[in-house]
C-alpha cells in the first residue's frame, strides 16, 4: 500500500504504472507457480485509491 497526502502528486491510479504492473504480475506468477493446486485460477488485479476521502476501486485494472 502506498499513500499520498496531496493531490499535487497526480492521480492515485496513475501510481501503478507499467513497471509496477510488471513486477506485480511477476510476483503473482511466481506465487501461483508454487501452489500447483491453484493452477486453474485466473488472476486479475484491482487498484484501490482514496479520492476526496472516499475509496474508489478500479476492477480488472490490468
Amino acid at each position: 500500500m502506498k499513500a499520498k497526502t496531496a493531490g499535487r502528486h497526480g492521480d492515485p491510479f496513475e501510481m501503478v504504472g507499467p513497471e509496477k504492473q510488471r513486477r506485480l504480475r511477476r510476483a503473482a506468477e511466481t506465487w501461483l507457480a508454487a501452489k500447483p493446486g491453484l493452477a486453474h485460477l485466473e488472476a486479475s488485479f484491482e487498484v484501490v485509491a482514496v479520492r476526496r476521502g472516499r475509496l474508489e476501486r478500479l476492477r480488472q485494472a490490468f
